[in-house]
């Protein structure tokens, strides 16, 4: 995995799963390994700590040519076969615009559109503590969300679709989920170098 992809695709990760501990973020490109190594952190006692904490400096160009500068920190995480791997991850504090998180079930997935109902909501100023409201129905369009990888950028930022650690592109790749009771959490960002605005859908099993 490039430095490129290392930068952006741990950081969404880690405020989307890893907000109720305050982690730092940035996004881009696929998932999967970032939030091993989100549950690689937080178990510490698993981690090498001798070998984390090393600051590194990437120089970055995003798509309109523009070049910044991104400060590392070396961690350590967890492959999926359950190897140590190092990783660099942005000290940028996240810039987080909104986020929600419901619990119910998706009823309906129709022309990229993801109908979820609720029937509990997070309660204000907690991270873990649910409660119950009457029924009501929120429709996410997938349309509205930029999932593609942009290639032709050295930095680049995009929306984010995830299930069970791993990335989808299109709602109807989610059908198997209709009828499942669900956690979601909804969630927008500002990029802190190119100020662009990003989100992320991510569901949970419950």
């Amino acid at each position: 995995m490039n430095k490129r992809k290392i930068i952006n695709i741990t950081l969404i990760v880690f405020t989307v799963i890893g907000i109720f501990f305050l982690m730092k973020y940035d996004v881009m490109g696929r998932l999967y390994d970032i939030i091993e190594l989100q549950v690689a952190q937080n178990k510490s006692d698993q981690t090498d700590d001798s070998t984390q904490g090393e600051i590194i400096y990437e120089t970055m160009i995003d798509k309109d040519g523009n070049e910044f500068v991104i400060e590392m920190e070396k961690v350590i995480g967890e492959d999926e076969d359950g190897n140590k791997v190092e990783m660099y991850v942005d000290t940028a504090e996240a810039i987080i615009i909104y986020d929600y998180m419901y619990k119910g079930k998706i009823t309906k997935i129709k022309d990229n559109k993801i109908y979820f109902t609720v029937d509990m909501e997070q309660k204000e100023g907690t991270s873990h503590s649910f409660k119950d409201v009457n029924d009501y129905e929120i429709i996410y369009d997938i349309d509205s969300y930029n999932l593609e990888f942009d290639t032709s950028s050295g930095y680049s930022v995009n929306d984010s679709l995830i299930y069970d650690y791993q990335s989808f592109y299109k709602a109807e790749d989610l059908q198997f989920l209709v009828g499942k009771y669900l956690r979601v959490m909804d969630t927008a960002f500002e990029d802190n170098y190119t100020v662009e605005k990003y989100k992320a859908l991510t569901f949970y099993n419950e």
